[in-house]
């Protein structure tokens, strides 16, 4: 549902000496620090606004990785745990009402596709979107839409996760995957919690409201001609081989049996036979909508 948030908190005390002096970089003169923590990858501290500003991914503070999907449960496990972290840093108390002023909220959700993510991708590229400029990084790795306040990115998640160089096992679990990701503007946010509190901006409400708006505008209409990218490398098979019942079924489709066997071999025939029919090629794939299923969030 959720996973980077950057958010802030006012006033706080933090006690500073607590902070092992190699873990504190001094900037403005000593009236803002930045806190290194293994678990909080951002930490600022303003002194004279008395200010304490976060940015943590949610799902790889609670799971390790960031393909596991937040639930809407997870969300007061979320503030327990850093309420506690917090704490062992900076001897601090802190409410879960106390996070305002929200400037970045990453709404999330894994599309499982199969070998069809570079399809995804390569359409939603294509799109044109109302008040929204498309771009694209890499070669059919991720298409997005964006606008002077708001973004809206799908991407091959599993591809990341190599880049990356996450454990195998993460890496499997991307497998199939295409990631979106919505970054609401100010303005939505601010509608929706006139403060942008944390906790009322982590909600299945806003989270349903955020995305139901990203996917009306993404339809699907055209047919994928030919053979996608996606699936030739999903295949068992050895390129030599689906290459030689490419060939195969086209001469298949321009002669008969009998002149077929007067061209080949004893027993090469037969094998490139069985061979054209254990593989089944794809043909005028049509890319199934992207829905949610909202009644099972957990």
């Amino acid at each position: 549902m959720f996973d980077t948030i950057i958010m802030k908190t006012c006033p706080v005390y933090p006690n500073l000496e607590s902070v092992a002096a190699e873990k504190i970089a001094y900037l403005d003169k000593g009236t803002t620090y930045k806190i290194k923590d293994s678990q909080i990858p951002f930490i600022k501290y303003y002194d004279n606004s008395r200010t304490l500003v976060l940015q943590v991914s949610i799902p790889k503070f609670l799971y390790g990785n960031n393909v596991t999907i937040l639930q809407e449960k997870d969300i007061p496990l979320f503030f327990q745990r850093l309420h506690e972290r917090l704490h062992e840093l900076f001897q601090i108390e802190m409410k879960t009402e106390d996070w305002s002023g929200t400037e970045r909220l990453d709404v999330c959700w894994n599309f499982q596709v199969g070998y069809l993510v570079s399809d995804y991708v390569r359409e939603i590229q294509r799109l044109k979107l109302p008040f929204m400029k498309p771009y694209s990084y890499g070669h059919l790795e991720t298409a997005g839409h964006k606008n002077d306040s708001r973004e809206t990115i799908f991407y091959n998640k599993q591809l990341e996760c190599i880049d990356r160089k996450e454990p195998k096992e993460i890496i499997d679990q991307a497998h199939g995957i295409l990631r979106m990701e919505i970054r609401p503007s100010y303005k939505e946010m601010k509608k929706f919690s006139p403060k942008r509190h944390a906790v009322e901006l982590l909600t299945k409400s806003f989270f349903i409201q955020m995305t139901e708006a990203a996917l009306k505008p993404i339809q699907f209409t055209e047919v994928i001609e030919g053979i996608p990218f996606s699936w030739l490398k999903s295949q068992h098979y050895d390129i030599r081989q689906i290459e030689s019942v490419l060939g195969f079924k086209l001469l298949q489709s321009q002669f008969t049996e009998t002149e077929l066997k007067q061209l080949y071999k004893s027993g090469t025939y037969d094998n490139g036979r069985g061979l054209a029919r254990r593989i089944t090629f794809p043909s005028q794939t049509k890319l199934a909508p992207l829905k949610i299923d909202y009644a099972n969030l957990g």
